[in-house]
């Protein structure tokens, strides 16, 4: 498939548009990667549904930045308590449902769009060591450091596939995918907290370059974030029937 996505955008043009109204904690994933994350996985899509949705990358990306309170507090809680709650799962099984409901009855592809943003930042945040690992000290003491060094490199991070995700086109659940995702998120938080934290002090981003640990684990979360979104997105393509030939992307008459 060829797109023509923009595979990193400067953050003084994307702040605005995803800080507004947004509930981003103040040390998850900087803005600017929740963007870059969008037009990435646009990139593993099929031509059918990329294409459609790269048109509604705005409205894509304003789902990420107004994912609902109550699926935020799930978010923030497991990642205080180190779980993944049947109450996420269902929440995002819920969601992938809502979506093709929303095709079925001919939605607006701008609200549909907004929900495939939603599910992206579900994903992306459990993808992010400093959410999945809010409950432990030793990560929170460095996590300021850590989303600088994020937003310093972001540019420099490869998109590599992550092949040993459980994907739910091949017979897996949604609570596998998601459950396989913390937990490799969760493997990152030991070594990041002992790679920014040295002789009593957390060590400044710029300590950093792309052939140290840190940069190792950013580049596993980031990919693993796009990878299990766009798993999302087709699982809620396939169960739409994946074909959007002749949808006229606007309410059914009565």
């Amino acid at each position: 498939m060829s797109i023509p996505v923009p595979l990193r955008l400067g953050s003084a043009a994307i702040l605005p548009l995803l800080l507004a109204g947004s509930s981003v904690p103040a040390d998850a994933w900087p803005a600017e990667a929740y963007r870059s994350m969008v037009f990435d996985t646009m990139r593993l899509l099929p031509p059918a549904l990329g294409r459609v949705l790269w048109r509604r990358s705005d409205a894509v990306s304003e789902g990420v930045s107004s994912l609902e309170g109550t699926t935020a507090s799930s978010l923030a809680r497991d990642g205080r308590e180190g779980t993944l709650s049947a109450e996420l799962a269902g929440d995002v099984e819920s969601r992938i449902d809502r979506i093709v409901h929303m095709v079925d009855e001919h939605d607006s592809f701008d609200e549909i769009a907004r929900e495939f943003g939603k599910l992206l930042r579900i994903a992306a945040d459990l993808a992010d060591p400093t959410v999945v690992g809010a409950g432990r000290d030793d990560l929170r003491r460095v996590a300021p450091e850590y989303v600088r060094f994020v937003g310093l490199n972001l540019d420099r991070v490869p998109l590599v596939f992550d092949r040993g995700l459980p994907s739910p086109l091949d017979g897996a659940s949604v609570s596998d995918l998601l459950s396989r995702l913390r937990d490799a998120t969760r493997a990152s938080i030991e070594p990041l907290g002992t790679a920014f934290w040295k002789d009593g002090r957390v060590l400044p981003a710029e300590s950093f370059d792309y052939r140290s640990i840190p940069y190792g684990e950013l580049s596993l979360s980031y990919s693993r974030g796009v990878t299990a979104a766009s798993y999302l997105w087709l699982s809620a393509w396939k169960n739409a029937n994946g074909d959007f030939t002749g949808y006229r992307f606007s309410k059914k008459s009565p």
